[in-house]
């Protein structure tokens, strides 16, 4: 058995050798590194860790060359054996570039991405093994192997932006092993994420059944329950979270997030219309209520139409007074909104809405369909830029002021973050290119959240080309 060393976010080691592991059907895996554990044995891939019964398994030949067919994987750098010790395993938005460490020539070695042909035709090798299975036993095996393939082939597909296909991989998962705790984690989340909050809760709804302690079942069970304003119930679950995982901080911190909540909602009532869940002090703020869900829905007609955005779900606004709103958010005394997941208005008290809450609040729902459309990958930029264009706010409040910056030798770009320039370049990018493009770039940040893949997918240039260009447009706009 070779040793495997757990590093904080993967596992690690110094590779040297490749061996090959001869399945019972025929096929061979060319892994750089395994290990034996509870009669199944794991190796390391770009999207996980895989495990495959021992039984299955006819010979491995050490620091051998593999022949065709052939399933080559190097090391990993996430988890995916329900053997394997458990962490976050959700799919993230940004994975860390991670070393690996150094191989034997002292080279460091990255891994590569997993071929998904390659990885479709393991699969197929499989299904054929599985059809052609005698025993009750060798079904059994078989089917626990697929659903970890197909855990692998969901991962992958979700980085390369495919999220529907990535759905049905975790699904087909499911369908080979019903109780496949990371496909059914993994799935709930990828619903969640992808705005559809009932979904993900029927999928924690039936893991739990089979797993009523898991932690990242708990936890999962409580961010649907935020989601659908069910604080109590959000925060029973996160604390039983908190049980199955002791001493995990961003649980406890989502915990006390919860508890202000609930203490600035405490008696609150609700208001539903055709696409908002508004939350307000019904004694204070009744007629403000009756008044603000109709701006928000005359600014969704507006605003989804401009932005092309069609949330899934009822978008949820809560209404604070000053001093509630910035103790429930921890925000700067300036902040006259947010956007977190739910729109947040420092507006109880109010007796009207001015114009200037009228922008306010189109400007947080702004935030809400871009986090919608853009599955949670645009830069705060673009998130910025936008929401302060349909405000509505004019570029040319901000125009002077940039133009003397850079006059003071000041170099013009949108890194570090301001406000002015976000505008700016979104205003840039809207009246030279269309905003068909503009919203071409939001769908392709949404697919891979890598900026200069995604300009130049939807510009046909370059990130820095573009704000050349914005520099002379400044100076001289058409």
């Amino acid at each position: 058995m070779r040793r495997v060393i757990l590093l904080a976010f993967a596992f690690s080691a110094s590779w040297c050798f490749s061996d090959v592991l001869h399945m019972s059907g025929g096929a061979q895996i060319v892994v750089e590194d395994w290990w034996e554990e509870g009669g199944r044995i794991y190796y390391q891939t770009d999207a996980g860790i895989v495990g495959i019964p021992r039984a299955d398994i006819l010979r491995i030949d050490e620091d051998s060359e593999a022949t065709a067919p052939s399933y080559r994987l190097p090391p990993s750098t996430n988890e995916t054996s329900q053997a394997a010790e458990k962490k976050q395993l959700v799919p993230q938005e940004k994975t860390p570039e991670i070393n690996l460490g150094e191989s034997a020539d002292g080279k460091s070695t990255q891994p590569r991405k997993i071929n998904l042909g390659e990885l479709t035709r393991t699969i197929e090798h499989l299904e054929i093994e599985l059809r052609r299975a005698g025993s009750d036993d060798l079904r059994d095996r078989l089917n626990a192997g697929l659903a970890d393939l197909h855990v692998l082939k969901a991962r992958q597909l979700y980085q390369t932006g495919d999220k529907l296909a990535a759905q049905g991989a975790y699904e087909r998962a499911l369908g080979y092993a019903f109780d496949h705790l990371f496909a059914r984690i993994e799935l709930g989340w990828l619903e969640l994420r992808e705005g559809n909050p009932r979904r993900a809760r029927d999928i924690v709804d039936t893991g739990l059944a089979t797993h009523p302690q898991d932690g990242h079942l708990l936890e999962l069970r409580g961010e649907c329950y935020y989601r659908d304003n069910r604080l109590p119930d959000a925060l029973q679950s996160y604390r039983e979270a908190l049980l199955a995982r002791p001493g995990e901080k961003r649980l406890q911190q989502r915990i006390e997030k919860i508890q202000r909540d609930l203490e600035a909602e405490r008696g609150y009532r609700r208001a539903d219309s055709q696409n908002f869940v508004l939350r307000y002090d019904g004694e204070r703020d009744e007629q403000l209520g009756v008044l603000l869900i109709e701006v928000l829905e005359d600014a969704w007609d507006d605003l989804t139409r401009e932005l092309d955005a069609h949330p899934n779900e009822p978008v949820t606004v809560i209404v604070y007074t000053r001093r509630e709103f910035h103790e429930t958010t921890r925000t700067p005394a300036e902040v006259a909104g947010l956007f977190d997941g739910k729109i947040r208005l420092p507006m109880g008290g109010v007796s009207r809405v001015t114009p200037a809450l009228q922008r306010v609040a189109r400007h947080e729902l702004v935030h809400a369909l871009l986090y919608s459309r853009g599955h949670g990958q645009l830069p705060r930029w673009l998130h910025e830029g936008f929401a302060q264009r349909l405000e509505p706010r004019s570029h040319e409040t901000v125009r002077s002021a940039l133009l003397l910056a850079r006059e003071r030798g000041l170099t013009l770009d949108i890194e570090p973050f301001s406000y002015p320039t976000a505008l700016s370049f979104v205003t840039f990018l809207d009246e030279s290119y269309s905003r068909s493009r503009l919203l071409w770039l939001v769908e392709e940040l949404a697919k891979t959240g890598s900026e200069d893949q995604a300009f130049r997918e939807a510009y046909r240039t370059s990130r820095k080309e573009l704000i050349r260009e914005w520099g002379k447009w400044l100076s001289d706009p058409p």
